[in-house]
C-alpha cells in the first residue's frame, strides 16, 4: 500500500525529525512512503503539490497531535473526499512518550517526602 505521511510542519520544532520516524515505522511493515517533509521550502503553494502526492497513494497517515493542523485538517478532508484511507498514528507507534513527570508524581527526591517522624505522602495528598 502507497501511504501518505500527514502532520502539522509550521511552527513545529523539530517536524522532521517525526516525520522521519513515521517512515521508518510505515516502511517497516512493508509499505511505500511518500513523505511531504522534504519539500524544498519557499514555494507558494504545498497544498496543491501535497494533493496530487495523496492522489497516488492509497491512504494517508496522520501524525499523533496534527489533527488540529489547518493543513493537515485540508489534507484529511481531500483524503476522505477522495475516498482514501486515513490512519491516525497512535502514542505506542512512536518513539516520543508523554512527559515523564506526568507518570511520576514525585517532583522531588524521594526522601524529600520522608523527613524523620513522618509517612510518605504525595502532593496530591495520597498516604503511599
Amino acid at each position: 500500500m502507497r501511504v501518505y505521511i500527514a502532520g502539522a510542519m509550521t511552527g513545529v520544532f523539530k517536524y522532521k525529525e517525526k516525520f522521519t520516524e513515521a517512515e521508518e515505522y510505515i516502511r517497516g511493515l512493508g509499505h511505500i512512503v511518500v513523505n511531504p517533509s522534504f519539500l524544498p521550502e519557499g514555494l507558494s503553494d504545498y497544498y496543491e503539490i501535497n494533493k496530487a502526492m495523496i492522489d497516488q497513494c492509497d491512504a494517508i497517515y496522520v501524525l499523533l497531535h496534527s489533527e488540529n493542523s489547518v493543513g493537515t485538517k485540508k489534507e484529511i478532508e481531500y483524503a476522505k473526499s477522495t475516498c482514501k484511507q486515513v490512519i491516525y498514528q497512535q502514542e505506542a507507534e512512536t518513539k516520543e512518550k508523554e512527559w515523564g513527570w506526568k507518570k511520576d508524581p514525585y517532583i522531588y527526591p524521594r526522601h524529600f517526602y520522608s523527613p524523620v517522624g513522618y509517612t510518605l505522602w504525595d502532593p496530591w495528598g495520597r498516604r503511599l
